[in-house]
C-alpha cells in the first residue's frame, strides 16, 4: 500500500514540475523582462527624441550624403523660437491624453516652420510634425512633403 502512495507522490511531483517548466517556457515567449512604460516614461522619451540635436550629415534619397547647414538667428528669434518649441513639446503631452489631440502642437511646429526656416528650429518642428501619429495627419492636414526631414 504505501508503494502506490510513493508512486503517487512521484507522479504528482512531475506533473506538477512539467506544468510549472511549460509555463515559464509559454509565459516568457515575446514578452521582454521588466515592467511594462508608464505614461511619465513614454514622455520621457518623447522629450529626449525631440530634443535631441539635429543630425549634421544626412543620406538624401539616392544615397547621396550632405552636411545641413543652418541659418543662425538673431537672440529675440532665438528666444522666440524656443518659446514656441517648448509649448510644441507641451501640447504634444497634452495631445497624448485621450480626447485632447494636437491640433495646438501642429499650429506651433507651423508657427516655427513659417517664422524660422531654415534653422535648427524649423528641422525639430518637421521632425515633432512628423512623430504625430499617422492615423491623425488627414485631420490636421499634414503631408509627407511638409514633415520631410533628410534623414
Amino acid at each position: 500500500m504505501s508503494g502506490l502512495w510513493v508512486k503517487l507522490a512521484v507522479l504528482v511531483i512531475v506533473v506538477l514540475g512539467a506544468v510549472f517548466v511549460v509555463s515559464r517556457y509559454i509565459g516568457s515567449r515575446g514578452q521582454e523582462p521588466g515592467e511594462p512604460k508608464t505614461f511619465h516614461d513614454v514622455i520621457a522619451e518623447d522629450d529626449a527624441r525631440h530634443r535631441a540635436e539635429p543630425n549634421k550629415v544626412v543620406e538624401l534619397p539616392g544615397g547621396e550624403r550632405v552636411e545641413l547647414e543652418f541659418r543662425e538667428l538673431e537672440v529675440e528669434e532665438q528666444a522666440d523660437a524656443e518659446r514656441l518649441f517648448e509649448m510644441a513639446l507641451a501640447q504634444r503631452k497634452m495631445g497624448r491624453l485621450p480626447g485632447v489631440g494636437y491640433k495646438e502642437m501642429v499650429d506651433y511646429c507651423r508657427m516655427i516652420i513659417e517664422r524660422y526656416s531654415g534653422s535648427e528650429y524649423e528641422y525639430k518642428a518637421k521632425r515633432m510634425l512628423g512623430a504625430v501619429p499617422r492615423q491623425y495627419w488627414d485631420r490636421y492636414g499634414i503631408s509627407e512633403e511638409e514633415v520631410y526631414v533628410p534623414q
